[in-house]
């Protein structure tokens, strides 16, 4: 052969080589997944798996992206492609019973129109177009369900809200979810909560009234900071748990939420600081008391503060914190997924009693800095100092959230209270009818937005704490599927740069430390010179005013000079460390890595060369 040829035919080999193994790759290999992320990014969860195991029609989803419109919004296009790379996980797993159709509807097509009939928003563009991202279920009986749009600042559920379709297609009916609660958080009432919002997307909500005389039949019940019920009314209660034996009762010392001013300034009406469950919780095994609320120093979450000179810091607050891994069970199914955390405000504290036969596990602490402080000293709103004066750390830490199983005996052994709602005293259960499964949290406000929710101009709506994850997973767990409770912790696919934001942080608290001292100097120097001029001392008009005095001023104002002097270089030297990092980050990942290969390159060229030589 020519050595002429030798190139070109070398080139068209590998040209066909590569276009054969593509096609053999993606024929034999199209749905062999290697997910080598660190938190398993493309792995699905087992729940998921679960679900799919037990489809028994096969589903089709149609998934409509305006992909001309969204191309000029890079945020959506690149979560599209994370959507898009999803649903193809989903549909590779499942055998074929899953088949994966995406549409671009076009302006004024049968598409647009499908879309819009299905329920999907549509989000206007800039150029003036309707723009679809949303997904629509569909299976052979002619079952729907819809995700009507992807938000970005949902990704963390994605999967939960994937899964969660196929479930909902695949049951005849949504369950049904019993509500009790003072709170205004019904839709026609209530400012919107997230975590209403998903229940009301995923159960049939029925709420109770005040004056509720029988509960209707539910899968589950849940409770929210009840209002004064009457012994009517705990029996009913009872008497649910009994049969049922589905209860998520959550109840609070301190529940902020309900005293939160309305539309008039005012709190609600009835508005009660304090709720509990009156004789159902001994019978349950828990003992409660109302009057005291949980804090922990060690834990606490930073508040700004204003100090007595009229400066704010961030401080933390004892009565406000967050639990991590270490407060966590990890073995509880509801609890042991969770990743961002648990934030709460003044909750509760439980404590198991002896009863036969019930098994009361732990789901949530404090650290073993954790306390317990009167309920009317706390509603007082004492500060980070007020608090931490006399601070002394609890025997053990207090527990804000239990897990009952077993078997349970009724409040009421008398049978059927007397009064104006006649029950039959043949219906009367004396135990429960099976092992209840009932979880108590000692707190309301932790499922209050404020708590969880950040909405950020920039950024958008994130969640910074796993509150609505863990309130899914115990509703999940008591009233719909458990195999949707391990869904939703997962990790968003963007990553920060964790070590560079460790390195800026520990920047910060230098510099911080260092300008708080150098403020203070400056404020004591200006009382002192504010004394001094006040009074007259220090005035060269004078013929009283000592000379010392005048001379202390005069330094004074020349420390104050020089400190500012100080604190502004030190601003501009934790700018320039900043910069510096910066720059070495864009050196080692942008300039190192290029340079790398040029080097490996020329050395491979210097090798050959010499090799040729000799």
């Amino acid at each position: 052969m020519k050595r002429s040829l030798f190139l070109p035919l070398m080139v068209i080999s590998l040209i066909v080589v590569f276009l054969a193994g593509n096609g053999l790759a993606g024929r034999w290999l199209g749905s062999a997944r290697l997910d080598l992320t660190q938190d398993g990014l493309y792995r699905l969860s087992e729940g998921s798996v679960a679900v799919m195991d037990r489809l028994e029609e096969p589903v089709e989803w149609h998934f409509y992206y305006s992909r001309a419109d969204a191309a000029q919004y890079p945020a959506i296009r690149a979560y599209a492609t994370r959507v898009r790379q999803f649903l193809n996980a989903y549909a590779d797993r499942s055998g074929g019973r899953i088949r994966v159709v995406e549409i671009d509807p076009e302006p004024f097509s049968d598409d647009e129109d499908a879309a819009l009939a299905a329920g999907l928003t549509a989000m206007p563009s800039d150029g003036g177009d309707r723009l679809f991202f949303g997904l629509v279920a569909r299976n052979s009986v002619d079952d729907v369900a819809v995700i009507p749009l992807f938000r970005e600042e949902a990704e963390a559920r994605l999967e939960y809200a994937l899964t969660r379709l196929i479930v909902d297609i695949e049951r005849p009916q949504r369950p049904r979810l019993a509500i009790l609660t003072s709170l205004p958080l019904s839709p026609d009432e209530g400012a919107p909560n997230t975590f209403i919002a998903e229940l009301n997307a995923a159960y049939d909500l029925v709420w109770l009234s005040r004056d509720f005389d029988t509960i209707p039949e539910a899968a589950a019940l849940l409770i929210l900071h009840p209002g004064a019920l009457t012994e009517a009314q705990y029996y009913l209660v009872d008497q649910f748990a009994l049969e049922r034996g589905r209860v998520l009762a959550f109840i609070d010392p301190l529940a902020h939420v309900a005293l939160r001013p309305g539309p008039d300034g005012l709190p609600p009406l009835n508005a009660r600081r304090a709720s509990d469950l009156g004789p159902l919780l001994p019978r349950w095994g828990v003992s409660y008391d109302r009057e005291t609320v949980s804090m922990d120093r060690q834990l606490g979450l930073p508040v700004e503060i204003v100090e007595a000179d009229g400066r704010a810091r961030r401080r933390a607050y004892p009565l406000w914190f967050s639990l991590g891994p270490g407060q966590i069970s990890q073995t509880d199914l509801s609890t042991a997924t969770l990743d961002l955390g648990l934030n709460f405000g003044s909750p509760g504290a439980l404590q198991a009693a002896s009863v036969p036969n019930l098994r009361v596990t732990p789901l949530l602490a404090t650290s073993p800095e954790g306390a317990l402080l009167d309920a009317d000293i706390a509603a007082g709103a004492p500060g980070p100092d007020a608090l931490l004066q006399d601070y002394e750390a609890a025997p053990e830490p207090p527990v804000l959230a239990v897990r009952v199983t077993g078997s349970i005996e009724t409040a009421f052994p008398d049978g059927p209270p007397t009064g104006d709602v006649a029950f039959n005293p043949g219906d009367h259960r004396q135990v429960s009818a099976a092992p209840v499964d009932i979880v108590i949290v000692a707190d309301v406000d932790w499922l209050d937005d404020s708590y969880y929710v950040r909405n950020d101009p920039g950024a958008g709506t994130q969640f910074v704490a796993d509150n609505m994850t863990l309130a899914l997973n115990l509703t999940d767990m008591a009233a719909g599927d458990p195999a949707l409770v391990n869904l939703r912790s997962r990790t968003p696919s963007v990553r920060p740069m964790t070590r560079v934001e460790d390195l800026r942080a520990d920047a910060e608290a230098r510099y911080i430390e260092t300008q708080d001292q150098l403020e203070s100097e400056i404020a004591e120097a200006e009382a002192r010179l504010d004394v001094l001029l006040g009074s007259g001392q220090a005035s060269a008009l004078l013929s009283d005013s000592r000379q010392s005095d005048r001379d202390e001023a005069i330094r004074l104002r020349e420390q104050i000079s020089r400190t500012r002097e100080q604190l502004r270089s030190i601003e501009r030297d934790f700018r320039r460390d900043i910069d510096a990092l910066n720059a070495d980050l864009q050196f080692w990942t942008i300039g190192v890595p290029p340079a790398l290969v040029i080097l490996f390159g020329v050395a491979g060229l210097f090798v050959r060369r010499r090799r040729r030589r000799a």
